[in-house]
Order: C-alpha cells, then structure tokens, then sequence
C-alpha cells in the first residue's frame, strides 16, 4: 500500500521549537497530541535526520533547520516504532514496529508491508534492529530473522536459528568482511556463512563456541576490521568484546552503566551507555565523550555520527540531541508535546485541555505512577512534573483534573494516594488533604493515604471531590470554606469518578464486587449543604426498580444537554431519562436504546465495554470503548454518525480511555498508546450570533473540504445566498457551528463570488452574519 502524500512540512521550527497553531483547522483534520520526549532511534539520510519516538517519527532538515513530523495521521500505518534505518544506497527509509509491522519511506511514498504482523507468530514479535546488506533488510526480530527484499518490497525469508528450529530473540545482526553473519540473541553468539544456500535450516547456524553461550548479547557491530558485541551477564555487569583473526579479546567493560546501542561509520565507533556516549577511532583510542548536554544529561538510546562529524543523539527523555563536535557547542532538537502517551483522564474548556496521565488498578490499588499534569492551550504544551514542582514532587497517580469555570488558570487535580492539588497559571500552588480540608484518608492507617478519585464543578462553580474507601467520602470547596458529607451507603467502598447533574445530584461510580453488589452511588444535599439532616443518598444496581444498569461495573457518566445521564458499563449503554426522580419513588430506571443493524434489533453496543461518553455542543454522543474504537451517535443515540478504528483511520489504539471537547469543537481521543484530536462538526452554540467568521475564507481554488461558519446563536437556521439573493444552500447548525461544503442544492460546486450567510434563531430574527468568498 503506497501513500504519497506524507512527507509534507507539517511543522516549522523556529529555535528548534515547534508548535502547531490549532485555531482554525478544517473540519474533519486530525491531529496528533503525541510525545516527542523519547527518542529511540536515529539515522542519517542526506541532509536529514530522521528520529523515531515509540509512536511516530520526525526529521531535521540540517539545511533550513526545519522539523517534520511523520505520523499515523500524514501516512506511517501504525504506531509503536522499535528502530528505523536509513539504506543509503537505495535512499530508502524503513520503519520497524513493535508488533513487526513495517513501513518503507520511498521518493515520497510510504510502502506498508504488513506479512510479519498478520503471520500467526506466537511470542515476541518485535523487531529489535535493522540491517542492510546489498539489497536486502535483515531484520532482527522476537522470533528469528527476517530477510525483507528491498527492490521487490516484499518478504524473501524467515530464519529461526534456535535450538531445533525454535524461535529465539535476536537482538542484532551483522556480516564481517570475510561473509560470515554474526547474530546476537539471548541465548548466545549464533553465527552461519552469508553465501550459504540454505539459512532458512537452522542447522547452518551455530553457536560460536569460543565466546560465552550462556550470555544474552544485546548489540554488535562490525568496525575496523573486527567484530564488536556487548556481553551480559546476571547483575547488570556488560562487557564489550571484540572477535579478529579467530580471537575473542575482552575490550571494555562496565557495571554500573549497561551498554545501550554500538554503532559504527565514518571510521567512529560509537558507544551508548545508559548515561554517556564514547566515540572510538579506528585505532580504539578514545576521542570524544558525551558527558552531559548543557543543560541536562544523557540518557541516550542511540547515537550516530554524521559526514560532517556531528554526534547525533536519540535521548530517551531530551528528544534529538546535536552535538557538533567540530566547534563543542550542543543543540536539542525539541517538539513540543506532552511528556508520556500516557492519560487516564482529560478535561477541556474553551482552548485549555488538561490531562491526568496517572491511575489505579482494577482493585483500586495505586500504581504509583510519576507524579504529572499536561496542559495544552490548543498551540503550547506546559508538563508539570515532579521534577520541576517542588509540591508535585511527592504526589503519585494523578487521575482526574478539573478547570474551574469561574477562572480557568485554576485547576484542580486529584491524586489516588497524595490527596488534592490546587493550580494556578500551570503551577502547584497547594496540597489539601486532613489537615488543610474535609478530605479523608483510605481506612488504612495512614492519613497521608488521601486517594482522591473524582473531582467536578457544579453549576454554581462549587468544586465536588470524592475521596475513596471511606464513609466520610465527599467534600465541597466553595471558596475557601470546605464541607464536608458522611454517606453511610458508600460502607468505606471503593469510590470513583462524580459528576453534578443539573438537579444537584451527585453521581458516583461504586467499584462493584463481592462485597458491594452496587455500581453507582447518587447523593443529594437538597440544596442545603450545611443541613445534614435533609441529606439522602441512594444505591444503584442493576435490579429493576433500582436502576436498572445492564451489567455491573459503571465506567463512564456523562449528563446531556437535556439533563439525561448516560452511562455507560461493560453491557453497553444506557440513559436515565428521569434523573429527577431517583429521590421521588417514582420511575427513574436507566434504558437501553434499541437500534436496527443488518435488519436485527439490538441494544446500543450491548456486546461493547463502554469506557467513556461525552457529549458536544448539538448535544450528539461521543462515546469510547475498550476495544472497538469511537463512535459518534445523534443525539438520541439511534444513529451511527462516525465510527473511528485504528485500521481504517489515524486513531492510534481501538481502547478508548477518556474523550473530551473543547469549545472550537476538538474532539480529544485519549487511548492506550496517547492522544489525537479530530476536528468535529459541532460546537458549543450561544444566546446570540457573536464574533461570526467563517473557514477558511477565502475558499481557494482546490479545497473540498467544509467551510466551517462559527460562533453561531444555539441550533440557528442558516440560509446562503449569493449577492443577488439567490438561495444556494440551507442548513441547521450543529450548536453554534454550521458547516457547508461549497456547493448548491444540485451537489455542484458553486461559482467564484462573495456568498452572505444568515442565521435565524428560535424568534426568527434574521441578519447577515457573515460572508464567504469562494474562488474557484
């Protein structure tokens, strides 16, 4: 499968910093939200060098300064790189995945061969490193070696050179210059003749027996006329030898920093340890050493030398490092981006999105995680980690985040052990837990123990927070003055998220087990938060008369617009229509909704586990599943609008962790492997037409894509017309957002000229909004 349209300067660096201005992009783009941290590995190709992250690749132009970003969403074909290399012969890039996919960056062209990662392989399938010999890929695999034909694009052998024909790790591969094939695995040095016939018969390769067979070999590389490979043993102790004229001579050795990569060309010798690089001539004397960076130290995964003798180095924490040797001065080659893929739960308003990347186990056990927040303002990313914030620092397992609507540089972030932490303008300012609030300790005896598992603002701006396993498990912030709610029903259960439903209800996913046959928890203070007396509270299941929830264990809440709470469990989805009657005695059970697929009836993705629901600003569902992707469903949820898989789209991952949107109508999809944005059609709609502008406008000749009208009054009848008054196109818009595609009733694209746009709200009012000019 070719796509030719990837390499495409989607970003520009200015000061080797990028940002993606986000504003106004089109509808139905996506973006990626991914880290550009890590890097863990590097080649020269030409002027360029490319750089991989475990979930996308990038490159930098060394003659405009310029960084490109290559993702899944400008062509590579999956997410999960393990190395790249670049074949200087055939001016070919290829691309390894962890799951042994491949991907060939060709004249502009991305090639996917995907043989390996559709083979039923069991075990490891990861490709651990790349080489090239003549025209062919060795790739060095979980499994054996894979031989891949560079001029045919297509797989040409498989070797599993193992005990008996088994599979066995094969970390490297190299050929000396006298044709022998040197293949570092776990269990030994394995070794075989290049020109024999038949290397597919395991019997052709052997364990070399005058080195260590028992050793895990991690690296090699062929320099100066020797062999060089990197020995393990138990104890972290490695040791690099090297093999000439049939002798194996121990060269350098070290215990306390393990050799990552070997790397050799124009005649260097390059060693990465675990915190500096060394680079060799071809006499072994050392001639350069990587210390520390200025500012920050060297956590290198690989490291190459270019033809003008830079150091290039891929850092598993400081992204692409340049170290220009010749003149000693040092470069970082940063994107911006959030410091993990990680996100465990996101909230958005207007511009501002935030992200709790930690999280607890299926037991409600912290998994201590590093302590961190990421911001994104829709062009900046701002990290917020122990190692800069002095009060996060001896924090763990953020899990949720709240912006107050009063004043959006104040957010709220709970933690899942360190209680509750208060920011303002991307820094911690303070920590609450027993002493300085209402929020309680887990029963155990620790009472810094303060597991904080849902936050969320109510409609008067007051901050609700649900501590877990504890009776004394919710609190109030209003201001500065805190309240605190005992509720016996939680019997010290394990508590999770809580959202305010327009009534003033507080809802409160339960973890369901043998010991707590609930899954939801509703809590009202009747509007009187300092009364206790007139407080109820109530448990839900999924008995009729008691909620009704199809399934037992509750994932996501979120309420429309009509005021319905969706749930959504590992059975599917299903709506209380009545909230308002939970504390009545009245009929409030949750309902599935029934729709027609393939000419059957069925519950709403009643055989998907549902892990988030959100709701945009035409009051349409988005809602995540665990395995199968996002879709998107009328507000009613009786049509499928979109469904979105990481096979058929740039989704990065089918499991679907949290979804927010923000106010330009940027759905965020959070998913196991990270974050990417999709510009939807809907947006938050308002009382009246305010500061309308349509995009893009002009319409050059060439697009086809929708022309997005903003800032609409809620819902509002629009009419375009040309400028003799003739109707051309009629629409409703999505919340304040209309959208039209630049062509008339007939499905044909409209003239050039100036098109005024109208908008009508429910009174009928009526008035010019807006104009687009078309050039066609």
């Amino acid at each position: 499968m070719k796509s030719p349209f990837i390499l495409l300067p989607v970003i520009l660096v200015f000061s080797f910093i990028s940002h993606l201005p986000a504003q106004d992009v089109p509808i139905g783009s996506w973006r990626d939200m991914l880290p550009y941290t890590t890097c863990n590995s590097v080649t020269e190709a030409g002027n360029r060098i490319y750089c991989s992250t475990p979930y996308s690749l990038f490159y930098y132009d060394k003659d405009d300064h310029s960084v490109v970003r290559i993702t899944k969403i400008t062509g590579l074909s999956d997410i999960g790189i393990s190395c790249i290399n670049y074949n200087k012969d055939l001016h070919v890039l290829l691309i390894a995945y962890t799951n042994a996919n491949i991907d060939l960056i060709r004249d502009g062209q991305i090639i996917n061969i995907s043989d390996i990662k559709r083979k039923q392989i069991l075990g490891n399938k990861t490709i651990n490193a790349i080489t090239f010999i003549d025209h062919y890929a060795y790739l060095s695999c979980g499994f054996g070696i894979v031989v891949l034909d560079l001029y045919k694009e297509e797989i040409r052998d498989t070797y599993y050179i193992g005990k008996n024909g088994s599979a066995i790790n094969v970390l490297g591969l190299v050929r000396s210059s006298q044709d022998t094939l040197f293949a570092a695995t776990e269990k030994g040095l394995y070794k075989a003749w290049s020109k024999n016939p038949n290397l597919a018969n395991f019997e052709s390769w052997q364990i070399d027996p005058n080195i260590d067979s028992t050793a895990r070999y991690t690296t090699l590389t062929w320099f100066a006329d020797k062999l060089f490979v990197n020995k393990r043993k138990g104890g972290g102790s490695d040791t690099i030898c090297y093999y000439s004229f049939g002798l194996w001579t121990a060269w350098q050795r070290t215990v306390s920093s393990p050799v990552v990569k070997l790397q050799s060309m124009y005649d260097a010798l390059l060693v990465s340890y675990n915190y500096f690089v060394h680079v060799f001539d071809t006499a072994l004397n050392q001639t350069y050493t990587v210390w520390n960076y200025n500012p920050g130290f060297p956590n290198p995964l690989d490291a190459i030398k270019d033809k003008t003798g830079h150091i290039w180095i891929a850092d598993s924490y400081l992204s692409l490092i340049d170290v220009n040797v010749p003149n000693g001065t040092i470069a970082h080659i940063t994107l911006s981006g959030p410091l993990t893929s990680k996100v465990y739960f996101m909230d958005a308003m207007a511009n501002d999105l935030y992200i709790a990347p930690g999280g607890h186990d299926a037991s409600y056990i912290p998994l201590y995680t590093a302590p961190q927040i990421y911001h994104f303002n829709n062009e900046i990313w701002y990290n917020l980690s122990g190692n800069t914030d002095p009060i996060l620092s001896n924090c763990h397992d953020v899990v949720s985040v709240s912006i107050d609507p009063n004043d959006q540089r104040r957010v709220y972030a709970g933690t899942f052990g360190s209680g509750l932490l208060e920011l303002y303008n991307d820094s911690v300012i303070r920590k609450y837990g027993e002493s300085n609030s209402t929020l309680r300790h887990h029963s155990a005896s620790d009472t810094s123990d303060v597991r904080v598992s849902g936050t969320t603002f109510d409609a008067s701006g007051n901050l609700w927070v649900v501590t877990s396993h504890n009776n004394s498990c919710l609190s109030m912030k209003k201001g500065n003055q805190w309240t605190g709610f005992t509720i016996p029903e939680s019997n010290e259960n394990d508590l999770g998220s809580i959202i305010v439903d327009r009534y003033g209800q507080k809802w409160i996913i339960m973890r369901y087990g043998n010991l707590n046959p609930y899954s939801l928890l509703v809590f009202t203070d009747n509007g009187t938060p300092d009364n206790p007396a007139d407080d109820h509270a109530k448990r839900l299941n999924s008995n009729p008369g008691n909620g009704n929830i199809p399934g037992n264990i509750v994932f996501a809440m979120a309420e429309d617009l009509e005021g319905e709470i969706w749930i959504g469990t590992e059975k599917g989805v299903a709506v209380f229509y009545s909230p308002e009657n939970v504390f009545t005695g009245e009929d409030f059970d949750a309902q599935r909704i029934l729709v027609e697929q393939g000419g059957y009836v069925q519950y709403l993705l009643e055989n998907e586990i549902v892990t988030a629901i959100t709701i945009d600003g035409n009051n349409q569902k988005w809602i995540g599943t665990d395995r199968g992707g996002v879709f998107l469903f009328s507000p009613d949820g009786t049509k499928q609008i979109q469904h979105f898989t990481a096979e058929d789209s740039p989704l990065l991952s089918d499991r679907i962790t949290s979804i927010a949107i923000n106010v330009n109508g940027d759905v965020f999809l959070g998913t196991d492997k990270g974050i990417i944005a999709y510009r939807g059609t809907a947006t938050p709609g308002g009382e009246s037409n305010e500061n309308v502008y349509a995009f893009p406008n002009p319409v050059k000749d060439g697009y086809d894509g929708y022309i997005a009208i903003k800032g609409l009054v809620k819902n509002a009848e629009v009419r375009i017309t040309d400028v003799s008054g003739d109707l051309v196109y009629s629409t409703k818009a999505e919340g304040g957002q209309a959208i039209w595609n630049g062509r008339n009733f007939n499905g044909k694209k409209v003239k050039s000229g100036i098109y005024l746009v109208f908008a009508s709200n429910e009174t009928g009012s009526e008035k010019v909004v807006t104009k687009i000019v078309i050039i066609n």
